[in-house]
């Protein structure tokens, strides 16, 4: 079940495990702690692995919710 968070991206954006970012453009979900770097399939959301960080082109497009079993 998805539990969708509120969030202040000036104090930057929050990673987890059990994190997802969703994009409200294209409709994909990226975890937002990754061993490999990762976006959606519009590019709005990318992860980056390598330098352990977000890149958000369009914040008003994006949701963070956690993952609970």
């Amino acid at each position: 079940m998805k539990e969708y968070l509120n969030f202040d991206a000036s104090k930057g954006y929050p990673t987890d495990r059990d994190l997802f970012y969703e994009c409200t453009i294209c409709g994909s979900s990226v975890p937002s702690h990754l061993d490999v770097s990762m976006g959606c399939k519009c590019r709005n959301i990318f992860v980056d692995a390598d330098y352990g960080r977000v890149s958000i082109k369009q914040e008003k497009e994006i949701k963070i919710y956690r993952e609970n079993a």
